[in-house]
């Protein structure tokens, strides 16, 4: 995708934003939201009741493996949640994927991500030591550019859990299982957030995955959320690989909007 293109597709999530500020400003709900980006693990709260939740953002990430060098865009990477009862949630996620394979000879591949579709459901609240708890299930469908796209459906769960430490500091972590190519991939993150005031919050987290016979991937990465009102987010991470089989490094940034009902 030429650089035209991405241009308009960042105004677009950038126009998308200025018309909804005025209605996130009218709105009464002043409670600040949590997302799902840019960090790896996944909140254990849900989208109230009637609502939708937008999060979407640029991925530029890096890898070289057997001496091929792989770079990877992902322009936006959206992802959209819409509150359908008081503990559930509706989540559809995908991206459009800019691929470059360098090794000798220079290949690019462009097109749809995997779409994914599913849902996160509460299971309780925190008390004392008990963390707050929810559970996603999420299908990755064969859908999109063959290059990116699954084969066959691929389902993921998800254990979202979280202790609060003190008034500002939370502890996040995340236990996933999924199918990749109809191999088992058991994956962990966890997620250490600190909130320095009402507008601004920073994070460190490490997570990996392991598939069936390949090595595992470990990796940490760190970020900042800004909020300048409660219902906007712009957010920007950096990731580097802990272990060899894991990609060398990405970068991500991107903004969240929560409508109105």
């Amino acid at each position: 995708m030429d650089k035209g293109k991405r241009l308009h597709q960042l105004c677009f999530l950038f126009l998308l934003m200025f018309v909804t500020i005025n209605q996130v400003r009218a709105q009464e709900q002043v409670e600040k939201m949590e997302t799902d980006r840019p960090d790896q693990t996944e909140a254990s709260t849900v989208v109230p009741k009637g609502i939708l939740q937008i999060e979407a953002g640029y991925l530029f990430q890096k890898n070289r493996q057997n001496n091929i060098e792989y770079k990877t865009h992902a322009y936006p990477a959206a992802l959209f949640r819409v509150g359908l009862l008081g503990r559930v949630e509706l989540r559809v996620q995908s991206a459009l994927k800019d691929s470059v394979i360098e090794n000798s000879i220079r290949r690019k591949l462009k097109g749809l991500g995997p779409l994914s579709v599913g849902t996160k459901v509460k299971l309780w609240e925190e008390q004392g030591f008990r963390p707050e708890a929810a559970l996603l299930l999420m299908v990755a469908l064969p859908v999109g550019n063959s290059a990116f796209r699954p084969d066959k459906a691929e389902p993921q769960f998800r254990l979202a859990l979280k202790n609060s430490l003190t008034e500002t500091l939370d502890i996040n972590y995340n236990l996933a299982y999924s199918w990749v190519e109809g191999n088992h991939e058991p994956a962990y993150s966890i997620n250490l957030n600190n909130e320095f005031s009402d507008k601004f919050s920073v994070f460190i987290e490490a997570f990996g995955s392991k598939e069936e016979g390949e090595k595992a991937e470990h990796q940490a990465d760190a970020g900042v959320l800004f909020f300048p009102l409660p219902n906007l987010q712009f957010n920007a991470a950096v990731g580097f690989s802990l272990y060899k089989a894991a990609p060398d490094y990405f970068i991500t940034t991107g903004l969240a909007v929560r409508l109105p009902r």
